[in-house]
């Protein structure tokens, strides 16, 4: 497999960042019990978490060509090693605000120099785009093993020891990169173009225009849903706060698998046809779901496979959703001059966070005045919107060169 030493590495670097970005509601749970302190200071790990990743993206993104991929993966890695010890080291609180903070800064340069990479060593866009499934396959991977590494630390001592596993693996992504080569020459040669207004200047394409609303309505369908799924279980289907956490992790189990069939299916179907139907079929499920559902009050369970057919399959819709994000990624990356990666990774960080945090925040709404069930008829909205969207930006992406659209 050619460039195999680097694709490793960077499934290492995603890995151990999807680890350390995915297992905050488990610190902070933690933190409240151990340090005793209120749950909105622990909840504020969140904002330290999601403020340091879009703060770093978009002051630093547009200049990580000058510093290097390589390096600047390297300053991520090292980072997040010292900061992981540090939490394994010290049982106070103030060390886990430094933590999410460090965290944050160092993912937006782990992202903005993995997804540049992605440009050096793929040859097409179909070779692009399954190598990005496949990288965002591996994420899913890392937030499943996250909560199964605290869970067998919080059982056997304390939780924060986790963090030397986090430090061993981050020691080890960090020599493997180190001894990994890079061609970064085809950037260097261009890095004295980049500038802190590149990511602005990228905005007078229209297809970056195009991609970026798809962006942020994708992002806002999988978070609401994920955000809110164990309330939904647990307020429709009766399931506990143990079986729901079980059933987020088979949500993001199927957004995982399907990544990385996608990462084949890509090289032998229209990307634009796939997506349409996958779309298609979150809709339909989410609304056989919810007219099927919410009548009837579901008496309580012991066992987790015991939940009701419908609490399965609603799970089960991140299998139609995962393919969408890192797909139409990896078109914009893959049109783009490599020099303007990372400057468009920097737009797709904050207009994903932007778009999370939306969709999160509207379903909350709808719950407060509704219910949680009528709440969840809100994501077949951006659902459709995205259809239509694509439509332009398959018509953009397909006739786009950037000599021709400067």
């Amino acid at each position: 497999m050619p460039n195999w030493k680097i694709k490793v590495s960077l499934f290492l670097n995603y890995f151990i960042f999807a680890i350390l970005l995915n297992t905050v509601g488990i610190v902070i749970a933690q933190v409240i019990d151990q340090y005793q302190i209120s749950r909105i200071t622990a909840g504020s790990l969140e904002a330290f978490k999601d403020l340091s990743i879009m703060t770093a993206s978009f002051l630093v993104a547009s200049y990580i060509p000058k510093i290097g991929y390589k390096r600047a993966m390297l300053i991520g890695l090292f980072t997040v090693t010292i900061t992981c010890i540090l939490v394994a080291l010290i049982t106070s609180y103030w060390v886990t605000p430094l933590l999410y903070i460090s965290v944050g800064a160092s993912f937006a340069l782990i992202k903005v120099s993995v997804y540049s990479t992605l440009g050096l060593i793929t040859d097409c866009q179909e070779d692009h785009t399954s190598l990005m499934n496949m990288l965002e396959g591996i994420f899913m991977v890392g937030s499943l093993s996250g909560p199964i590494f605290f869970s067998l630390m919080i059982n056997t001592s304390k939780w924060n020891h986790t963090y030397w596993i986090l430090a061993v693996l981050s020691s080890l992504a960090l020599l493997l990169l180190l001894l990994t080569d890079l061609d970064e020459s085809k950037v260097h040669q261009k890095s004295e173009e980049s500038s802190f207004f590149e990511m602005f200047r990228l905005l007078k394409y229209p297809m970056v225009i195009v991609f970026i609303i798809s962006a942020f309505l994708y992002v806002m369908i999988e978070q609401s849903l994920g955000t809110w799924l164990p309330t939904f279980n647990k307020e429709i289907f009766s399931l506990s706060p143990a079986q729901s956490a079980s059933f987020l992790s088979i949500y993001a189990g199927s957004i995982a698998l399907s990544r990385f069939l996608a990462g084949y299916i890509s090289k032998k179907f229209s990307w634009f046809k796939v997506q349409l139907t996958y779309l298609a079929l979150a809709a339909i499920l989410i609304l056989v779901v919810l007219s099927n559902s919410g009548s009837t009050k579901i008496p309580h369970f012991e066992y987790w496979f015991q939940a009701p057919v419908l609490a399965f399959a609603l799970s089960l819709i991140g299998f139609f959703l995962g393919p969408i994000y890192p797909t139409i990624c990896s078109i914009v990356l893959s049109k783009l001059e490599k020099i303007h990666h990372s400057s468009m990774t920097g737009l797709i960080i904050i207009f994903s966070a932007l778009g999370g945090t939306t969709g999160s925040l509207i379903i909350g709404l709808i719950s407060d005045n509704f219910n949680v069930h009528t709440a969840f008829y809100f994501p077949i909205i951006p659902i459709s919107l995205l259809m239509i969207v694509l439509v332009p930006y398959k018509n953009l992406s397909d006739n786009f060169t950037m000599k021709g659209n400067s």
